[in-house]
């Protein structure tokens, strides 16, 4: 079962809502909390915000969030009013690339589920 974040507020940093909080998504992908099915989140990551532009901005990754160096960088420096975050355990069946992490786009929306969309292309 894969791991969600939505922030709609003040700008904040991606290290202050996905990192740094107590039972953050970094700490979820590999110790989450009542989980029902699966043991961890290792299979992939994202993060997606919104900033002076039409559409939003996203960063995926098909590994565990905390070994993507690039994403360590990144995070303190990244701020926004509206974030959307993911740590993913694979559905089976799915595919295991950065295509299946969420969050998703399509034109200005930003999104994330849980679980698998059948007939998705």
């Amino acid at each position: 079962m894969c791991r969600h974040l939505a922030w709609l507020g003040a700008p904040r940093t991606l290290q202050a809502l996905v990192v740094d909080r107590p039972h953050a998504l970094y700490e979820q992908s590999w110790a989450p909390r009542r989980q029902r099915h699966g043991t961890v989140n290792v299979d992939g990551f994202g993060a997606g915000w919104y900033v002076d532009r039409p559409a939003p901005v996203r960063y995926r990754r098909a590994q565990p969030i905390w070994t993507d160096a690039s994403f360590a960088s990144l995070a303190p420096t990244i701020s926004s009013a509206c974030v959307l975050a993911a740590v993913r355990s694979a559905t089976p069946g799915t595919a295991a690339d950065e295509g299946a992490a969420a969050p998703f786009t399509h034109d200005r929306w930003l999104f994330s589920h849980n679980g698998r969309l059948q007939d998705w292309p």
